[in-house]
């Protein structure tokens, strides 16, 4: 090495290689060869897709738009072979994460994405490609002139630098330690489907369905009809938010606006906290949100998303783009606000949101939303089980937080 020379080695290592050498450059063509072997569709090479953020899935589970499917005489195509360990990319969808290892196993794919061998432990060079500043570097050899059809070509993929170890067991070590937080990361994710088909079930299945007036899971000594009321007759009042910029947190008013409420599960975001730009010496407890208190979305993309309130939040302003509405004491919040959490919610804004311009709903709009609602102990018992399994998918959903997060963090240190 030349003297001054900066030293090619990650942050963090695994004990046994501290001493292993530096870390060494490589074009990406002196570790990954291009597999060109095509066949059709047989029972030995079943059909398979290729998407980013899935990888190499059987077709059946591909969750986005499949253009690869629009071909025919599928069964005499030839089909592109892909095996277990292979690296698969897409030309054409890089700058989205289309670079994945074949994590599924044998089986043929469309033609229009590429796939390599490796000769090296193909789970290291996997985190090597999949990393932000690979795709950068990819990125800048993009051709094409329509935005929608810019891809990278394999054979400038290819000239792309790398730095590896060359240990191989240094490889292989930190390749098991990432397919092992995978594992824990998938498993929470499977929990979290799993929460959220339960309670998808439960909302219909718990609340009336159009035209009825009694659901059709009960808890048992409950057996009187709803009664159908408007959102307006459940609630004391409605009230806009505060006209304010936000400011840097001042340790104790916290200010809540659209996007401090989590799209999946409508917690108060604690992270990046703000304060209202207000002067506090004056009163401005209308716009402190109480227990009771349900804020909704007015306007923009999250129109209809909701908020309710969580003493264990703290002091919380509200801003101008909510509307607070306060519930009245012979409604169960809870329960008013899962009712927001329903398709008929979904569809009620989908449809009153409807504006020339930007979507929007006023609070006599929200006053015209119409929910079925039970004796008052029912309202309870129901919001008591759907809270239950909302706290659950907030807990999970923290622990896979955690988990990807420490996921970036060795990715961050592990590789040079």
């Amino acid at each position: 090495m030349m003297s001054g020379a900066k030293k090619r080695v990650p942050k963090r290592r695994f004990k046994e290689f501290l001493n292993a050498g530096d870390w060494e450059q490589y074009k990406l063509a002196d570790i990954l060869s291009r597999r060109k072997e095509n066949r059709r569709i047989d029972s030995a090479y079943p059909r398979l897709a290729f998407a980013a953020g899935q990888g190499v899935i059987p077709l059946s589970e591909r969750r986005t738009n499949n253009r690869d499917q629009l071909i025919s005489d599928e069964k005499n195509k030839k089909y592109l072979v892909t095996y277990y360990n292979d690296i698969v990319y897409n030309p054409a969808n890089l700058k989205y994460g289309a670079i994945d290892r074949n994590k599924y196993g044998q089986g043929v794919i469309s033609p229009i994405y590429v796939t390599f061998t490796s000769n090296i432990c193909s789970g290291f060079i996997e985190h090597i490609v999949k990393s932000h500043e690979f795709k950068e570097k990819a990125l800048s050899f993009e051709e094409g002139t329509v935005t929608k059809r810019q891809a990278v070509n394999p054979d400038n993929l290819l000239k792309i630098d790398v730095v590896i170890t060359p240990n191989s067991k240094e490889q292989e070590k930190i390749s098991k330690l990432f397919e092992l937080i995978d594992r824990f990361i998938t498993l929470h994710q499977h929990k979290l489907y799993k929460l959220e088909a339960t309670k998808k079930a439960l909302l219909q299945e718990m609340f009336p369905e159009k035209g009825q007036d009694k659901p059709k899971r009960r808890f048992k000594g409950f057996t009187d009809a709803w009664e159908q009321r408007q959102l307006g007759e459940c609630m004391n009042s409605f009230a806009y938010g505060l006209n304010a910029a936000a400011k840097n947190y001042d340790g104790m008013h916290k200010y809540i606006r659209i996007t401090d409420i989590d799209d999946e599960t409508h917690n108060f975001i604690q992270s990046n906290l703000t304060s209202p730009d207000i002067d506090f010496n004056m009163d401005v407890s209308d716009y402190k949100l109480n227990v009771g208190d349900i804020v909704f979305a007015r306007t923009g993309a999250s129109v209809g998303k909701t908020y309710l309130y969580n003493p264990n939040d703290g002091d919380l302003y509200y801003a101008g783009f909510l509307i607070r509405g306060k519930v009245k004491e012979d409604c169960d919040a809870g329960f008013i606000y899962q009712n927001t959490l329903t398709k008929e919610y979904d569809s009620f804004i989908r449809i009153t949101s409807q504006r020339s311009g930007q979507p929007g709903v006023n609070s006599k709009e929200y006053a015209t939303f119409r929910l079925n609602i039970p004796c008052k102990d029912e309202q309870e018992k129901i919001s008591k089980i759907l809270n239950c399994l909302d706290e659950l998918f907030t807990l999970h959903q923290r622990k896979l937080d955690k988990l990807k997060n420490l996921k970036q963090a060795y990715l961050n240190e592990m590789f040079v």
